[in-house]
């Protein structure tokens, strides 16, 4: 993970509870590369706030009182796409992590992560990569396959689902490796059955599991 330490990662923190809020502020407060760029309780003032302060992450409360915070990132990725946004939960947050993921959210957080998990989060998807804390094992765990899966995938296979965790598509993806986007579609296709997942979403929490465990 490559982060210049010369500039500062500015956070939008949202969530409808002062206490939740309030605490978020003061754990990202010990991560010098962070700098909280406002507090939201709505989704209205969300994306007012997300104009003015200009976040380059959002730490996105699910359940707000005026729209779900997974709708809200539709509002969000099309007004500012280079935006990065955290889903942030006190609940199980594996019904809502395929819905949220399709739309375009990088990463979860749940509500009782350490401080350290949040930073690291908040920095991992910042450089681009798709993100989980620790304290979401059980639920990556769910959907994880073997540790030896991961050497059934080819070096291009590889590169191909490190782009997909970075949230790239497959006509991206193509253009990147300068290949056609049906080959792409076949090797993801290969990783998919490789993984014994369905969807793109479980291949990169299965690929980051097994990468990082």
């Amino acid at each position: 993970m490559d982060i210049n330490y010369d500039i500062k990662i500015k956070v939008l923190v949202v969530d409808d509870h002062p206490v939740v809020a309030e605490g978020t502020v003061s754990m990202l407060s010990f991560e010098p590369r962070i700098a909280v760029a406002g507090t939201a309780k709505t989704g209205r003032e969300c994306l007012q706030l997300a104009e003015t302060a200009k976040p380059d992450v959002v730490l996105l409360d699910i359940n707000l009182p005026d729209i779900c915070g997974v709708d809200l990132v539709d509002n969000l990725k099309e007004l500012y796409p280079e935006i990065k946004i955290i889903m942030f939960t006190g609940h199980n947050p594996e019904e809502y992590m395929q819905s949220a993921m399709a739309k375009g959210a990088h990463g979860f957080l749940l509500k009782d992560c350490s401080p350290k998990e949040m930073a690291e989060v908040v920095l991992r998807v910042f450089a681009g990569e798709v993100s989980f804390p620790q304290s979401m094992s059980v639920v990556l765990k769910a959907v994880s396959g073997a540790k030896d899966q991961e050497n059934l995938l080819t070096p291009r296979e590889l590169e191909i689902i490190e782009l997909v965790a970075k949230g790239l598509q497959n006509k991206e993806i193509a253009a990147s490796l300068g290949i056609k986007t049906r080959t792409v579609d076949y090797h993801v296709g290969n990783i998919l059955t490789k993984l014994g997942v369905s969807s793109r979403l479980e291949a990169v929490i299965t690929w980051k599991n097994l990468k990082y465990s």
